[in-house]
């Protein structure tokens, strides 16, 4: 059998109102990259919390390398070698990557109260090779690094670190990894996980699961806070991980791997909500035109740097073209703003919903309310029966799960933020509804959810404009699809219920 290095007896915990964990036991090989899957509210965040010392378990036992631990903070933690690249990332954008790297860890380089800069470059650049980036510049500013590069510099932090405290095999725990990344990145980001499981142990968090399946040695599910089953990778006589499994196990049921493929209720309308004239802007897209029906939902497909994000800001008002027309209902608009552009109706669900979509400081009410304060006055007062109405409302309409309202939202899950997101529009009452990738970062079954409502919204006679993660995704949701390639619209394609596209066809006009 392997070498354990880490090892969870009977781990549990409880916040106010919720067991988020119940009885849990884990294991993690050396020299393995294991999976850990779950919904939204599984648990996965608390158990990680707990493995680098921002939570204390209720109960149960943490053992490193068979010795009994006590993990009292990130510093504790850190010594025994366990470290975590966030989803968010940690690093700070406007110092170097030697400063990132070496940060309040600087005295191995110091002689007589001053630091070697020379000696930390030389350092820099062999843990930099490790993770594969011997071409980075050690004094180059963080915020021009891509990504990708910016999370294999955190990893290279976590393998230094490990080895200033002689730690042998550290678990590295990945949050998302692949979320940011372009399809290119992930394929050398696995290929540095492979090399870096030589030499520790990794911890691979995510909610796409032919990664995790295809990737991890072993795939941990959690379900309510509990452990619901471990799937081995290949081995006679023991459940192998396929996705139809975990997800079996994630949700309690299966899904149909057409899940939104569903048909919609009814059909876009006659009447056209937005029209959208030679929309041009420059160095980003040119002649961008659009008709857009009350109760369409219309996808809009194109690499990065295809000019979409762009259109879609511009049609938000987070940016201004420099040409072209956008008419409301038949009426000529300009947005100089967010604001103007929810004035009349459109609403934006951004691609960061906890930096873009939300408040994340208030709590779930304020959230909902926060768009409708005009609407939940009495007389020059807010009215507190009303804001309270409201928000029980779209909180109870949108399938948010929450202990209760007053719940500061960034302590939801991501699924049900990213629900909250839709409830604040909908309470809104926008007409058009602009949704930038509204599964990025959720689990299957809040996915479910999420398709299940986009439907419902087209059915009611929203109109919709999406960008999503997949082509499987667009081309299930979408009523046409609209492709863009070096800022102009190449192709539209008609996405009937019975005669969907193939992503490959759509595939041979993207590129």
């Amino acid at each position: 059998m392997d070498e354990l290095v880490l090892e969870l007896r009977g781990i549990g915990k409880r916040f106010p109102g919720v067991i988020a964990l119940q009885g849990i036991d884990l294991e993690v090989r050396a020299h393995e990259i294991l999976g850990l899957v779950g919904e939204n509210g599984a648990g996965k965040s608390t158990l990680m919390k707990i493995l680098i010392g921002l939570e204390r378990p209720d109960a149960g036992q943490i053992l490193l390398r068979g010795r009994p631990v006590t993990l009292d903070g990130p510093d504790a933690a850190i010594h025994h070698g366990i470290g975590m690249v966030f989803q968010e990332g940690c690093m700070i954008p406007n110092l170097s990557v030697l400063d990132n790297l070496f940060l309040c860890h600087e005295d191995p380089f110091s002689r007589l109260g001053f630091l070697s800069t020379a000696r930390m470059a030389e350092r820099a650049r062999a843990q930099l090779a490790v993770v594969g980036l011997s071409d980075v510049d050690p004094r180059r500013q963080m915020s021009e690094l891509s990504p990708a590069r910016k999370q294999m510099v955190e990893v290279a932090r976590l393998l230094w670190l490990s080895e200033l405290y002689g730690v042998q095999n550290p678990v590295l725990i990945l949050d998302e990894p692949t979320t940011v990344l372009q399809e290119g990145e992930v394929k050398i980001l696995f290929s540095i996980l492979d090399e870096l499981k030589k030499r520790a142990s990794i911890i691979f968090i995510s909610h796409r699961l032919e990664e995790v399946v295809q990737h991890s040695d072993r795939v941990y599910v959690l379900k309510d806070g509990a452990h619901v089953g471990t799937l081995e990778r290949s081995s006679p006589g023991t459940a192998v991980a396929e996705v139809p499994r975990v997800v079996q196990l994630m949700v309690g049921h299966e899904l149909s791997a057409e899940h939104y493929r569903e048909s919609m209720q009814g059909a876009p309308r006659e009447e056209v909500v937005l029209r959208v004239r030679r929309l041009r802007k420059e160095k980003a897209f040119r002649d961008f035109s659009l008709e857009l029906r009350a109760g369409e939902i219309v996808g809009l497909v194109g690499l990065l740097g295809s000019g979409k994000e762009e259109v879609c800001r511009c049609l938000t008002g987070a940016a201004r073209p420099d040409a072209g027309t956008i008419e409301m209902a038949g009426r000529r608009v300009r947005f100089a703003s967010p604001k103007d552009a929810i004035a009349v109706g459109v609403g934006c669900i951004p691609i960061d919903r906890r930096s873009d979509g939300l408040a994340t400081s208030l709590d779930v009410a304020d959230n909902v309310n926060l768009l409708v304060l005009r609407r939940l006055l009495y007389g020059p007062f807010l009215d507190p029966r009303r804001e309270q109405e409201n928000a029980e409302h779209w909180v109870r309409e949108c399938l948010v799960k929450t202990p209760s309202l007053r719940t500061i939202c960034a302590n939801l899950s991501g699924g049900n933020q990213q629900k909250l997101v839709i409830a604040k529009w909908l309470a809104a009452q926008v007409r058009v509804l602009v949704l930038d990738h509204p599964t990025r970062g959720i689990d299957v079954g809040a996915k479910d959810e999420i398709y299940a409502r986009i439907r419902t919204l087209a059915a009611s006679g929203m109109s919709l404009l999406i960008m999503c993660d997949t082509l499987e995704e667009d081309i299930g949701l979408s009523d046409r699809l609209m492709v863009m390639k070096d800022g102009a619209v190449v192709r539209e394609i008609a996405c009937a219920p019975h005669h969907k596209p193939t992503p490959v066809e759509v595939v041979s006009y993207v590129v």
